[in-house]
């Protein structure tokens, strides 16, 4: 019986494939449609005993998405609403907030992902960054972080 139940498992395994990474390399198909963001994927910032990292996931169809992350040892961050506190921005200054913030409640440790409407400069490649700005989590009044194109 083990054996079946072991032969299922590496067959099903194989038809799928399996894609080898390089270690530190993002999956093609997570990569954002319009190319890898020159300053990195994932942005961080750290202050008030707080660290929040964001990866920029991908640009679907009307969405762009990020993988937020919030970790600390001394406030619960499940007071935050990130879909209240965040704003977008593009470089000609045009604003943009979250159409959703989804995310389980936490404590210490947080993770969400973060949606916005594609920036019309997004898709028209036509801004020079983006930028997430948080406020007000743990004390500091903004949290910047920044995109390149």
């Amino acid at each position: 019986m083990v054996t079946v139940i072991m032969t299922a498992i590496l067959i099903s395994g194989c038809s799928r494939g399996f894609v080898s990474e390089e270690p530190g390399k993002t999956p093609a198909s997570s990569l954002p449609a319009s190319g890898i963001p020159a300053s990195g994927l994932v942005q961080s910032n750290t202050g008030g005993g707080v660290t929040i990292e964001v990866k920029w996931l991908t640009e679907r169809k009307e969405a762009l998405v990020f993988d937020v992350a919030m970790d600390t040892h001394s406030v619960d961050l499940d007071q935050y609403d990130l879909k209240e506190l965040a704003l977008l921005q593009d470089s000609q200054g045009k604003e943009y907030r979250p159409t959703s913030w989804e995310s389980a409640l936490g404590g210490h440790h947080r993770r969400g992902i973060l949606t916005f409407a594609i920036p019309d400069s997004l898709s028209q490649k036509t801004t020079r960054y983006l930028k997430l700005t948080i406020r007000d989590v743990a004390g500091v009044k903004e949290r910047v972080l920044q995109w390149e194109r």
